[in-house]
């Protein structure tokens, strides 16, 4: 299988023999035997050196998830005695409260797997579950997952969620009472760049309203860091509720108290059907269900 990753990445079959400290002979015996257990052509030789043939591609294509997984065992066999591990993929708001809770569960117990945690967007991490570099993912229900959901992944409701408003602790909008969608629209914010699904949600009621979006004077896609910038300047952001509850409990934002009806946002527990058969993966599924109930902030 490696083989086969080897002559798509470097055209060549002498490469790919060459990073598998193979000789010539048994480079070709094996490519021999790959195609006749496939009981087709799967490497086409060419003036340039050589490429995968059609039957090569769509091999390749499936076979990467095989290689990923034993990538992955690999990296389990590294522990004496060795320990499963589970590649988890988070969006930026699961490290607020889901993650730290989810790993103080998981840690109290001695046959508990290792975790390799991966952070992207939604669409990033759709794409690495796809290609199996990554065996589970919590994140967001959008458009992008629906279609593949219902085919080769199974989803799992962990919490719905709304977007905050925040600002600076001595910021003056802080200590009203309530702040409209025309005052809010004049004052300066950062935000998520535009084509972000936080920036949608937060300029719909807005849209909604009839009344212009506010411009942003600075756009950042982590609210993380939005966050941090708004500690220190004269700016507002949007984040999610629970960043901003972490972020004010810090001392360091103060929550805006307004009356828009932001849209909430469903996170769930996403994870390709053939890993319904891991005990670990099943495991952290149903660790984050009990400890995400359970949590009375959501």
């Amino acid at each position: 299988m490696r083989f086969l990753e080897l002559v798509a990445e470097h055209g060549s079959l002498s490469t790919a023999a060459e990073q598998l400290a193979l000789s010539q002979p048994a480079a070709t015996k094996m490519l021999q035997d790959l195609e006749a257990a496939f009981g087709a052509e799967l490497v086409a030789r060419n003036t340039r050196g050589a490429a995968l043939a059609p039957a090569g591609l769509v091999a390749l294509d499936r076979l990467r998830i095989a290689l990923s997984a034993l990538a992955a065992a690999a990296q389990s066999m590294e522990e004496a005695p060795p320990i499963p591990v589970v590649r988890l993929g988070v969006l930026p708001l699961v490290g607020v409260v889901a993650l730290p809770k989810l790993l103080a569960a998981i840690t109290e117990r001695p046959d508990s797997p290792r975790l390799v945690v991966h952070e992207s967007t939604v669409a990033g991490l759709l794409a690495m579950l796809s290609s199996g570099d990554l065996d589970c993912m919590v994140g967001r229900v959008g458009p992008d997952l629906e279609e593949p959901a219902t085919s080769e992944l199974l989803v799992t409701p962990l919490w719905d969620e709304r977007l905050a408003i925040a600002c600076a602790l001595d910021h003056p909008v802080g200590r009203k009472r309530m702040v409209g969608l025309a005052e809010l629209r004049e004052l300066d914010w950062v935000v998520a760049p535009r084509g972000a699904h936080t920036r949608q949600v937060f300029e719909e009621p807005f849209l909604s309203a009839g009344i212009l979006p506010p411009r942003a004077k600075v756009e950042s896609f982590s609210f993380h860091t939005n966050l941090c910038v708004v500690t220190n300047s004269r700016l507002l952001t949007v984040a999610p509720e629970s960043a901003v509850r972490h972020y004010a409990q810090l001392g360091m934002v103060c929550s805006v108290r307004h009356g828009i009806s932001f849209p909430a946002g469903r996170t769930v527990f996403i994870m390709r059907k053939d890993m319904a058969a891991s005990p670990s993966v099943m495991q952290i599924r149903e660790d984050l269900i009990s400890l995400m109930s359970s949590h009375s902030e959501y």
